[in-house]
């Protein structure tokens, strides 16, 4: 038991103040620039592993209305990782439809992937249409292209067979020329009602019997006179 003189010699303990600004405000900028660092490091990270694919090239596509036609689009990866990078296609015009076996694939940065695609159309008016090409990967930017169809005009029925009665025509073997052809000097056939041009008349000397009857009458004359 303490005695009343231990008592009052008892020194008090320092007291502490329960707020010191001047470490306050030192220990807020080591966190503040400890999380700047963090901040930085991350985004420098996400840059050296940056993910981008995009389309680079579609291959010239040409159909007719109411048929299909084969095209390969070409997705490079530019980033530093692989990825699964599917093809979206949009703003496709109506009648036109694109479909491809398999539209998700795996593509490693630096390379280029090829996508085989089909596109149908339907009945529609020939000219060039236009579509865009995405190619979509989780966490990455898209890489999207312009692509254009070449619907041309399909051949008529009318024009088939006309091409068909031509060839017919140049394979059939040529007809033999008549043996029977008019000689050169023949006179040309006279046509209805024309009148046969008039034979000139043959002008004879008198026959050897008239002869010998002229002279005796003359004779006979001569006779009668004297």
């Amino acid at each position: 038991m303490l005695t009343k003189w231990q008592v009052n010699n008892i020194s008090p303990l320092p007291s502490k103040p329960l707020y010191n600004l001047p470490d306050n405000q030192m220990l807020m900028k080591t966190h503040l620039a400890l999380l700047l660092i963090a901040i930085l490091l991350l985004l420098a990270g996400h840059a050296n592993a940056s993910l981008w694919f995009k389309v680079i090239d579609v291959t010239p596509i040409e159909v007719a209305p109411n048929s299909e036609a084969n095209f390969t689009a070409y997705v490079q990866g530019l980033g530093s990782e692989r990825a699964y990078v599917e093809l979206v296609f949009r703003n496709i015009s109506e009648g036109l439809t694109i479909s491809c076996p398999k539209k998700i694939r795996n593509v490693f940065p630096k390379g280029v992937t090829e996508y085989n695609c089909t596109v149908m159309a339907a009945d529609v008016a020939p000219g060039n249409y236009s579509f865009v090409v995405d190619a979509i990967a989780a966490s990455a930017r898209p890489g999207k292209m312009t692509a254009f169809i070449n619907v041309i005009e399909a051949k008529s029925d009318l024009a088939s067979e006309k091409e068909i009665v031509n060839q017919t025509a140049a394979e059939a073997p040529a007809e033999p020329e008549s043996e029977e052809s008019p000689a050169p000097d023949s006179q040309p056939a006279r046509k209805i009602g024309e009148r046969r041009p008039a034979e000139p008349e043959a002008k004879g000397t008198p026959a050897p019997g008239a002869m010998a009857a002229i002279i005796a009458l003359l004779l006979v004359l001569r006779r009668m006179k004297s």
